[in-house]
């Protein structure tokens, strides 16, 4: 009996692979085994693709977004190089670039809502925006992406098919934000960039005389006699209550904003400040245009966005000259912010249709 059991093991082992092969056989002569491996490798190559095309479009619209804000290269052959430039293969097909734009460069969309190229949700209203569309295109200049074993499933006519993409990016003034930690009044705004009209230029060498002086607490030295940059509460600093961890505060244009009655900034303030003016970032700054209340319950009214660089600081424990002009502009317990305003396109998740104040931000929308 035990000299049995080996030859009965060895036996059904045989029996086993012998069933499995038959098993094998019969899925390939029926062809699932080879009609899933074709349905496998098709998809994933459709969704490689459509992955590409979905980097070529978004890509392409960012690059046009900037270019149409500033009235520049707002074509679709700045479209179609970017698009290039973020597909795999070098190529792709921009089938449409429309929108809506301040100089009129942009072509009007079509009344279809783009479902078809994958567009999602609805065209913004009131306010900028460009749309772009995105399909495959081969290296031959073929739209189909050719089938690799599709035609197992559906025959020798199956030649392949192409897939599409579609982003639409909008851009204006928020009203909707977080913005950094320290609040300026309209008049300061308005004193410091000449009611909107003189902003530093966006890039390249900013002249020292852009650098204003931002006084926090103070009607010293100023014009806005009761409504300094910061503060026309009794005990209100111009520092925000309920900072992030970046020193940023959500403001919301349709509703009010807290004051915090601390005099120094918190630390992740005090990081942000210090980052912000090593790498020249351009802030988002809240503006207000009204006020109420006193001390801790001291709160601000929205106006807009302003776009804000920090040159430097004469704040309590934090004293730092300007890279701009190597100068403190203010001493002993004076508080203040040194800086310059400019009209930068910020990236920002941001609701937008604020009033125009310089700061200009992008936001995806599909």
């Amino acid at each position: 009996m035990p000299r049995l059991m080996p030859r009965l093991v060895a036996r059904l082992r045989r029996d086993d692979r012998g069933a499995v092969t038959m098993l094998v056989a019969l899925l390939l002569g029926g062809g699932v085994l080879l009609g899933g491996g074709a349905l496998v490798i098709d998809l994933g190559r459709l969704y490689s693709e459509r992955a590409q095309l979905q980097n070529a479009s978004d890509a392409a619209a960012l690059a046009l977004m900037q270019a149409c804000a500033k009235g520049t290269d707002c074509a679709s052959s700045t479209a179609l190089d970017y698009a290039n430039a973020n597909s795999n293969d070098g190529s792709s097909t921009v089938d449409l670039v429309c929108g809506v734009d301040a100089y009129g460069l942009l072509d009007p969309c079509p009344e279809d809502d783009g479902e078809a190229a994958g567009c999602r949700g609805e065209r913004p209203e009131g306010t900028k925006f460009v749309e772009v569309r995105t399909s495959t295109r081969q290296a031959d200049g073929s739209t189909f992406l050719p089938a690799t074993f599709g035609e197992v499933l559906l025959g020798s006519s199956y030649q392949g098919r192409g897939v599409a993409a579609c982003t639409r990016v909008a851009w204006g003034s928020p009203r909707v934000a977080y913005g950094f930690g320290v609040t300026i009044s309209l008049c300061e705004w308005n004193t410091a960039t000449a009611y909107g009209t003189t902003f530093a230029p966006e890039s390249g060498t900013v002249a020292p005389s852009f650098e204003r002086v931002l006084k926090l607490h103070t009607t010293s030295g100023t014009s806005c006699s009761g409504n300094p940059a910061g503060w026309a509460l009794p005990g209100g600093f111009g520092w925000l209550a309920g900072v992030t961890g970046a020193c940023q505060s959500y403001v919301d244009l349709n509703g009010v904003y807290l004051g915090d009655t601390g005099v120094s900034a918190s630390t992740a303030c005090k990081e942000e400040l210090a980052d912000a003016r090593t790498n020249r970032t351009t802030l988002l700054v809240p503006v207000y245009d009204g006020a109420g209340g006193t001390g801790h319950d001291g709160y601000f009214h929205l106006k807009g966005f302003a776009s804000f660089v920090v040159t430097g600081y004469n704040l309590p424990s934090l004293k730092v000259a300007s890279s701009l002009t190597s100068r403190n502009h203010c001493k002993g317990d004076e508080k203040c912010i040194y800086g310059y305003f400019t009209t930068d396109l910020l990236a920002a998740d941001a609701v937008l249709g604020g009033p125009e104040m310089g700061a200009t931000v992008g936001r995806m929308l599909g």
